[in-house]
């Protein structure tokens, strides 16, 4: 278990609320030579079922929209975009987790869990860049994004990428940015008032940066908060010799 900060919202970013919890990206790893949607926290991954898979699209590097298709696997879902596809997004809906009177949390509803009074829905987002862009962008239908500032295909371990996270396409200043979401969990970066940062990229592989934030939710039977995770990831070749 890790702590994160989760903002209160009335009318704009007011306050903040530190919680304990414990959270889970999205992302797009190859895995025996496909493309897998990975949930995932850490070195750990969680099967899902195909259902929360809720929208996938692909673009080519001048943001044109290609075809891409998915593949339905017993616990998970692999994509299989065009051969031009720079960059795929993904938007997950992982559902209702509400508290038990025993503790434990369970895939349903508050009003579907005896005398529940705490429960999340649980909202995720990915950006992955495949391949090189002509430029990077904001994108429209992502609500929650790390929009890189250069394009992070072109880069190495060790360089220097500029972010800026956006919600709801405005800036999100003084939040966690998560540098290795696969590697190191703990090690974050805050960002500033224009929701800009500075990641020093920490693999030659693959790199997951993520975001998560948190609303309290009023008078509603389902749950007490919504939860947004969002990743932007990119995987470095090896150079050849």
């Amino acid at each position: 278990m890790r702590k994160i900060l989760a903002f209160v919202l009335s009318g704009c970013l007011a306050s903040l609320v530190l919680q304990t919890v414990s959270a889970h990206g999205v992302w797009i790893a190859n895995r025996l030579d496909q493309k897998q949607i990975v949930l995932g926290e850490g070195p750990l991954d969680n099967g899902y079922q195909a259902y929360h898979v809720q929208q996938v699209n692909a673009y080519n590097k001048n943001w044109a929209a290609v075809p891409i298709t998915q593949k339905l696997h017993s616990n998970y879902v692999t994509v299989e975009p065009a051969d031009n596809a720079a960059v795929v997004t993904v938007i997950f809906d992982y559902g209702y987790w509400s508290k038990n009177t025993q503790g434990k949390y369970v895939n349903l509803p508050m009003n579907q869990v005896e005398k529940s009074t705490k429960g999340t829905h649980a909202i995720k987002y990915s950006v992955n860049y495949l391949s090189a862009v002509n430029s990077t962008k904001l994108i429209d239908n992502v609500p929650l994004q790390i929009v890189p500032q250069l394009d992070p295909t072109q880069l190495k371990r060790g360089d220097a990428l500029p972010i800026v996270v956006y919600k709801g396409g405005e800036p999100l200043s003084h939040v966690p940015v998560i540098t290795d979401v696969v590697g190191n969990l703990d090690l974050t970066i805050m960002t500033d008032e224009q929701g800009r940062a500075t990641i020093i990229i920490p693999n030659q592989g693959l790199n997951v940066l993520g975001v998560e934030i948190g609303f309290p939710l009023e008078n509603s039977p389902l749950a007490t908060q919504e939860k947004f995770f969002t990743t932007l990831t990119f995987t470095l070749m090896p150079e050849d010799d």
